[in-house]
């Protein structure tokens, strides 16, 4: 609870006000003397409770059991939730409580004074106070659920009408006997109105208690028990008024003083949330059994043996377990479709496509001829890396769409993370156009970004009579695909370094070792292989742009003026389009691109602040820094180490980020203890 703790393994009341200041000892006396408090309580209820009705079953009447003890354990149970009120959250719900309580004991005191007559019922003033009484316990009972329920489950909602229904219908056959209210004959009655609140009552605590999974925790089983006295103590004054022997302190008074002393020992155990509800919970045990129960005071009613109220109560159970069926049905439905289809995009899943497959390639079906293909996204793990997940998921359902439009009339599925697959209509030739649009719909580019796909088909059922064979063979061809766009990535990137090894070989030796370099900070960054390497690779090109800048200018030992700089700052956009030239270099542009931008946004060429530029960009230039730091140039000397590590722990988090900062000193100072610094 907000501002209390309760101490662990200690059961019941042991509230710590942690705004206050407790010694070392003393959160364990705050528990103890909660736990005594509860104790004490009980004893005093249970021995009140006891002689009460033991004077009340010899039929006697006694004014200090009937109105001093009687009223004065009414104030008892009010104390108790006055002090919950008070030391602990949920203190409206408990100041409610206590309200009522002392409006009920009063209530009694007035009743006492106003009518010494013992045989003689409530008269209206009090039975006013009284219907103000039980109104404050109702809305307690509203609190404390709303505290105790904070989820909503329609089957468990459901579950709990239904079963407030039946036991109200059940306890209907006590309050209201066969033939209506109307059949109350005897000259002391009580109010229609008190008995239909007793059922409300009834069915609203039994409702909680289907809402929580039937997990109702201390406070709540004892309210229960509480509601259900209540009602049997209503049940117990209508058979007495019927019969003409109604007097105070009853049996019926019993009940009612008990009930209320309950409600004062629930107020001694923390109303926490409801747990998880189990799946054992939404199982048809409690439903059956409550129907069971309308069911047989529907037979009764008709029987004679049950009244009109009984009836109804039975028969809207009954309503409500149709209803609850009718919604078992529909989520059954639900699962059996979502089990065969993606949650995020809708499409089939990979159950559905084997259950296709099995279904098209099963002995002796012929469906005619259809291809299967399976697609690997490449490119997405980086967009998700860099755009974060939302973006990611949306870009997926926008391909999935793509995908779905391109190979109709066949059937695309996604089978998890960047994969997705399609069965197309029509042998090899025919199937040729669909693939190729299917390639195309699941790429998408940007300024940042390019995601592509590599794929594999088989011929079904010329290649594979089987859905395992199918897949695996086309499995094996996309992986295939995928290599070599690898290793054309490799060979188009091996021929560009050499290139600018033959224009400047100083260069190129600088973009090799920060290539090196980066990829070690990334997978000490926890990206995987794949990424690391991609990285690598746009490191050691990252610097490509420097072949459109005059060796004038890149060699020139004085500082630059306005134009020379402005040379400068456009290289990495002359990078960016010579990897766009290279289609297998495409992807790692945007890096190259955004490898010179500044963690505080003064960097170029687009001025991109924090964590707006891709991640490998920012590794890429603290390894560039670094290395260019640990290299002579005809503008500056060479530096040390520790000065290099020096200078961009200063300019962490206002050039460099701060996180690929860390990383690479990390991997210097395992290069430094294995005597391997450059």
């Amino acid at each position: 609870m907000k501002g209390f703790s309760q101490k662990p393994g200690i059961r019941g009341v042991g509230w710590r006000n942690s705004r206050g200041s407790l010694g070392a000892g003393e959160p364990r006396v705050v528990v103890a003397r909660g736990a005594f408090a509860r104790r004490a309580f009980v004893v005093v209820a249970a021995l009140g409770v006891a002689v009460h009705a033991a004077w009340a079953l010899t039929g006697g009447t006694s004014t200090v059991v009937d109105d001093w003890l009687y009223c004065g354990l009414f104030f008892l149970a009010a104390a108790s939730c006055a002090d919950r009120a008070r030391r602990c959250d949920g203190g409206r719900a408990w100041r409610m409580a206590a309200v009522g309580v002392v409006v009920w004991g009063a209530a009694e005191i007035a009743y006492r004074v106003s009518a010494p007559d013992p045989h003689r019922l409530y008269p209206r003033v009090i039975e006013l106070l009284l219907f103000v009484a039980f109104s404050l316990a109702y809305t307690t009972l509203g609190l404390l659920a709303r505290e105790r329920v904070r989820s909503f489950d329609a089957v468990l909602a459901l579950d709990g009408v239904l079963a407030g229904l039946a036991v109200a219908a059940v306890a209907a056959v006590s309050l209201f006997p066969t033939g209506g209210a109307q059949a109350l004959h005897g000259a002391v009655v009580p109010p229609k109105l008190f008995l239909i609140g007793a059922l409300f009552g009834l069915m609203f605590v039994v409702t909680v208690l289907g809402m929580t999974g039937w997990r109702p925790g201390p406070a709540w089983a004892l309210i229960a028990t509480a509601i259900t006295l209540n009602v049997t103590g209503d049940a117990v004054l209508v058979h007495l008024g019927d019969s003409g022997r109604f007097h105070r302190g009853s049996p019926a008074d019993t009940l009612f003083v008990a009930s209320a002393l309950l409600l004062g020992l629930a107020a001694f155990y923390p109303s926490a949330h409801a747990a998880a509800p189990s799946e054992a919970a939404r199982r048809l045990p409690a439903p059956l059994v409550s129907s069971a129960l309308a069911l047989g005071v529907l037979i009764a009613a008709v029987a004679g043996g049950a009244g009109g109220v009984a009836a109804g109560l039975a028969a809207a159970a009954l309503a409500v377990m149709i209803a609850r069926m009718s919604l078992a049905l529909e989520l059954l439905e639900r699962s059996r479709t979502q089990a065969l289809a993606d949650d995020l995009t809708g499409l089939g899943n990979r159950r559905r496509l084997v259950c296709d497959l099995e279904r098209r390639l099963a002995p002796g079906r012929d469906q005619g001829p259809f291809v299967l293909a399976l697609f690997d996204l490449d490119g997405f793990k980086r967009y998700n890396d860099t755009f974060g997940h939302p973006s990611g998921d949306a870009l997926l359902v926008r391909l999935a769409g793509q995908l779905a439009a391109a190979v109709a009339p066949g059937v695309a599925y996604r089978m998890g993370g960047d994969e997705f697959c399609a069965i197309l209509e029509g042998g090899d030739p025919t199937a040729a156009g669909g693939l190729a649009r299917a390639h195309e719909a699941l790429s998408e580019r940007g300024d940042a970004f390019s995601v592509t796909s590599s794929f594999g088909s088989v011929a079904c059922p010329d290649e594979a009579v089987d859905p395992p064979a199918a897949l695996r063979i086309a499995d094996g061809r996309m992986y295939v695909a995928k290599t070599g766009r690898a290793l054309d990535q490799a060979h188009t990137r091996d021929a560009v370094l050499q290139i600018l090894h033959e224009r400047d070989p100083i260069l190129h030796q600088h973009m090799r070792a920060v290539g090196s370099l980066a990829a070690r900070v990334a997978r000490r960054l926890g990206l995987d292989e794949v990424t690391a390497q991609q990285i690598g690779r746009a490191a050691e090109l990252h610097d490509i742009g420097k072949i459109a800048v005059p060796d004038a200018i890149l060699h020139k030992s004085g500082a630059l003026d306005a134009n020379e700089r402005r040379f400068m700052r456009e290289y990495p956009v002359v990078g960016e389009r010579i990897m766009r030239a290279a289609p297998s270099l495409a992807p790692i542009a945007p890096l190259v691109r955004s490898s010179h931008e500044r963690w505080d946004g003064t960097g170029y060429p687009d001025g991109l602040r924090g964590d707006e530029s891709p991640i490998g960009a920012r590794i890429i230039a603290v390894c560039d820094a670094y290395h260019a730091m640990r290299s002579a140039h005809p503008y500056r000397p060479e530096r040390t180490h520790d000065e290099a590590v020096a200078e961009l722990l200063r300019c962490s988090a206002t050039q460099f980020d701060p996180t690929a900062v860390r990383a690479l000193c990390a991997e210097l100072t395992v290069d430094a203890a294995a005597g391997e610094l450059v």
